[in-house]
């Protein structure tokens, strides 16, 4: 979770752009911004005026925080990744529900999503910069790393100790943590009397309720052929999540060729799916983190016949070859709003 200000710029016009499309509500909201978990992070809640749920919500985000990041040295993550092949590591139970999550959705996927990727994440080190390198790893680089990639080899024991195998695998829960954390934030809303709410982790959305005057949030989904902050159509939502994984939020250039920041487990290199970007509409934000890193991975034809197999899980695929695949009971909800994209009806 290292702090990048790029990503954050990113994060606040991604924000701008993808809440509040169409009317909003009568009543201003209270809104509180805070860069938690390496991206920006910003709370609205629209019928009640009272900040101090906010902050409590903002509290929760950074023990999230505290307890999940690879990168803050004594949590619970950077602990069982030291020890990794040692020993195993008592977590507390929040971390140990996450991991069973994080197991759940890398078998279902065969490992499209897989928290064991962060010596992967480590080789690559894709960042928000979006430069050119002179470089890429070795091929032979790569196959040293994969060996330490496997969550199979990611145990989950009594009383909440987890044990990584082998030595030198190391989790990275950078494609589930935010999830977990806009569902925190809801929980808190809720058990506060919030019924209408926008939860923006970076561009993981929950949509909470509904407007004052009882339509459904109307959230954009971002153009990956464009700028940040440019958007393909619109989706009506009420009580859902609405996570994105796209090619175009880190990457970088090499020899005039991009090479994003979502991994491949298979090969070790960025996915090559034909997939752009995926948009994941779910009842819980976490099931639609894991989810939409697994489905870029897996591409349309194998990702849609995993959705098929899940309750209350919907996307929206934007390929390579400038398609944007919805799912047909997604249709009355969804409008494309660019000409140059061609709408395709995938069957449920």
């Amino acid at each position: 979770m290292k702090s990048n200000r790029r990503l954050a710029l990113i994060a606040i016009i991604l924000t701008m752009a993808i809440m509040n499309i169409g009317c909003t509500p009568k009543q201003e909201p209270i809104s509180k911004t805070a860069f938690l978990m390496d991206t920006t992070v910003t709370l609205k809640i629209y019928d009640k005026q009272d900040e101090k749920i906010i902050d409590k919500a903002i509290q929760r985000l950074k023990e999230i925080e505290n307890r999940m990041s690879r990168t803050i040295e004594d949590s619970d993550i950077s602990l069982i990744n030291k020890n990794s092949g040692i020993k195993p590591v008592q977590v507390h139970d929040d971390v140990y529900y996450v991991l069973e999550q994080a197991k759940y959705f890398s078998t279902i996927s065969n490992g499209a999503f897989d928290p064991t990727i962060g010596p992967l994440v480590d080789l690559w080190d894709i960042t928000g910069d979006k430069g050119e390198r002179d470089s890429l790893p070795t091929d032979g680089e790569i196959k040293e790393r994969l060996e330490l990639v496997n969550y199979n080899d990611l145990e989950l024991m009594e009383d909440n100790y987890v044990y990584l195998k082998r030595q030198g695998m190391e989790l990275d829960l950078g494609g589930i943590v935010k999830g977990y954390a806009a569902d925190e934030v809801k929980r808190i809303f809720l058990e506060n009397g919030v019924k209408s709410a926008i939860i923006d982790l970076g561009g993981n959305i929950y949509a909470l309720g509904e407007k004052s005057n009882g339509d459904p949030w109307r959230i954009g989904i971002q153009n990956p052929f464009d700028v940040t902050g440019t958007y393909i159509g619109i989706i009506s939502l009420k009580d859902k999540s609405v996570v994105t994984s796209g090619n175009y939020e880190r990457f970088f250039i090499y020899q005039g060729k991009r090479y994003h920041h979502i991994l491949d487990t298979k090969t070790g290199y960025p996915s090559e799916s034909g997939i752009a970007g995926v948009s994941v509409i779910t009842d819980k934000s976490i099931y639609g983190d894991a989810l939409s890193t697994a489905l870029f991975v897996l591409g349309v034809e194998e990702g849609t016949k995993l959705i098929n197999t899940l309750e209350d899980v919907d996307a929206i695929f934007i390929t390579d070859k400038d398609e944007v695949v919805v799912q047909d009971k997604l249709l009355d909800k969804f409008e494309l709003r660019n000409d140059e994209l061609k709408l395709v009806v995938n069957p449920n």
